[in-house]
Parts: structure tokens; sequence; C-alpha cells
């Protein structure tokens, strides 16, 4: 067995005209300010350092170097961290730069009343009673939330915005196949010598979106596809190819499932951003958290039951996230140790409230 030598202490060179060096130091010849220090400090901690000091000239140099990083240092922060052949006037203009914007308002255009009927949404007349539906205008400050709250390190806003996303890519593909097997009909009347058009609205609605998110596009970009599948759907059904019932139905089939997940998004902000919960991260999951934030936990698993596990690793990710985190090995082990699935934990009811 073969033994290793034990790695002896680093000794410094005390002559009064050396220094010592490192291999990452800023400077030139190497100094190593952070070594030189322990060797002066009994000098730096004194009010009045002895000149008669064997070390004093080193003192002396140390000052000098550490006035001279903090000099490279500003010179760094002035530059804008670019590399050093940039003039710093040219580096700092980085800070004007200011946040992209569109320079012309963003609008979409739809045709139909089935789209623009999921983009406003329905209200109940006053004094009736009834369910309203929750339009695109709505789950597009929904999913804006719900993206913010992703920034907070909320395991469930992941869960919602991943949820979400999928249930939107699945519609778009019944979508996709659905308009695929339409427009092959009508392709069919052309070959027979019957030329169409794909109808339109005299004229189409053009609202403004104001949209802040990826996800307000989203619904934007599922709003038109619906839009120009009702088109689609209408025009086979205008030209005989299908029945006004077949039509109907196949209408209902996509709003339907669009409403359902508006709805759905709808839901998951109502509860995450209630002030009870709104402050839920997945530190609330571990053993040492305190009262309330195991009182948000019980309360967030009551509601929706145990995040998925990949999604509350960071291993499944929002297609759009706020959630800028970099954990350290040994949170990472920790985070893994969690038992999502076991029961809640009992606290005191007092401490939070279940919400309705």
């Amino acid at each position: 067995m073969v033994t290793k030598a034990p790695s002896r202490p680093r000794r410094w060179n005390s002559a009064l005209n050396a220094f010592a060096t490192s291999a990452d130091s800023p400077f030139p010849d190497h100094y190593d300010l952070a070594a030189e220090r322990k060797i002066v400090w009994h000098l730096l901690q004194s009010n009045a350092p002895d000149p008669a000091d064997p070390f004093f000239a080193r003192y002396e140099l140390y000052c000098e170097r550490e006035q001279s990083l903090k000099h490279m240092q500003a010179m760094y922060a002035a530059r804008q961290s670019a590399d050093a052949l940039v003039p710093i006037n040219d580096a700092r203009k980085i800070k004007a730069l200011g946040q992209l914007a569109a320079q012309v308002e963003d609008t979409m255009e739809l045709h139909t009343v089935h789209a623009m009927r999921l983009f406003l949404g329905l209200a109940i007349r006053p004094g009736e009673s009834g369910s309203p539906s929750a339009g695109g205008k709505r789950v597009a400050a929904a999913l804006r939330a719900l993206w913010s709250l992703s920034g907070n390190d909320n395991p469930y806003a992941d869960w919602a915005l991943i949820e979400v996303s999928n249930r939107i890519a699945e519609v778009r593909k019944l979508i996709s196949a659905q308009q695929k097997r339409m427009l092959g009909k009508l392709d069919e009347l052309k070959q027979k010598g019957l030329s169409y058009s794909i109808l339109q609205a005299r004229e189409p609605a053009k609202v403004r979106l104001g949209f802040v998110s990826p996800y307000g596009f989203m619904i934007a970009l599922l709003l038109v596809e619906v839009d120009g599948y009702a088109r689609i759907v209408k025009s086979a059904q205008y030209r005989d190819l299908i029945s006004s019932q077949e039509g109907h139905q196949a209408l209902q089939a996509v709003k339907h499932k669009c409403r359902s997940i508006f709805e759905r998004a709808v839901y998951w902000q109502k509860y995450l951003t209630q002030d009870a919960l709104i402050q839920l991260t997945r530190l609330d999951f571990l053993p040492t958290a305190q009262a309330l934030a195991q009182a948000r936990v019980n309360t967030i698993k009551k509601l929706f039951g145990a995040v998925p596990k990949d999604i509350f690793m960071g291993l499944k990710q929002p297609r759009h996230t706020k959630r800028h985190l970099n954990l350290s090995e040994a949170e990472y082990r920790l985070l893994e140790a969690v038992p999502l699935v076991a029961e809640a934990v009992s606290v005191n009811p007092e401490m939070i409230q279940l919400l309705p």
C-alpha cells in the first residue's frame, strides 16, 4: 500500500526585498496579495506601524499593491467587464442600450366569431347567475403572473406553466391534423376543376394585444390557429364536403379544449397568487423549514397534490421561466431527499387558513 506523503505547509520568503507569489495573481510579477496580508497582518492591525519593523518595507509594498488592485477593479467596472483593448467610452455604451422593445404595436387579426369569443371571454349578465368563461386576455395575464412566480423558485408555478404549455401543444397538434385532412378534401375539388378560396371575413377584427410575456403570445398563436381552422371548417362545410353537424362538432371539440386550458390556467393563478401561498418556494419543503413554510406546503398539497419530482428538482422546466438558480451539490442532494409523495406535515391551523 502506497501512502501519500503529507503536504508541507507553504513557506513565505521573509527577506525584505521578497514577496509571495501566486499563479492566479492579477499582477504581472505574480504578487500574492492574500499571502502577503498574512505576513504583514501585525502591521495592518497597528494604528501606527513601526518603520523599524523588519517587515515594514513589505507592508508598504502591500499597501501599494492593494491600492493598485482597487484601481484595476475600478477600471474593470468602468469598462463594463469588456476586453482591455476596448475604449472606456465605447464600453460604457452598453448601459445605455435598455431593453428591446417592439417598434410597432402587436396586433392580431381574427376572421371568425369562434376565435374572437375565445379571445374576449364571456361574462355573466348582471343580475343573472352562471359561470363566466375566461378569455385570452385574462389567461395571458394569469400566465404572466405564473411566469413571475417561477422567478421566486415556486415549483408549482413551474408545474402550472408546463401543464398549460403541454395542453396548448396538444390542441395545436389536433388542429394541424384535422386541418390537413380537410384541406386534402378541398384540394381534391381543385383537381376536379372546382376553384375555391378559404372563407374570410369582409371586415376582420384587428385587436391590440399588449402582451408582456411569451405566454401571452403563446395564447395569441393558439387563437389565430383556431381562427384559421374555423375558416377551413366553414369552407369545407360551405362546399358540402362535411355536414353542418360535422362542422359544428369539429369546432366545438377544439373550443372546448381551449376553454378547458383557459380555466385551468386561471385556476392555477387564482390560488398560487393568494397571500397565503404567494411566497411558496422549494425551500419550504425542507425539513428545516419554519412552521409557516410547512403550512404553505400543507395547503398546496391539499389543493394540487404532490408536484412531480422531475419538476421539483428542475430537471424539467417550463418553456419560458424566470428561474435562474444554480444549486450547489449539497443543496441539490438536500432537495432530492424531500419526500414529495408523503403525507403533508401536520401544522397549527392558526398559522394558515386553507383556501376555499
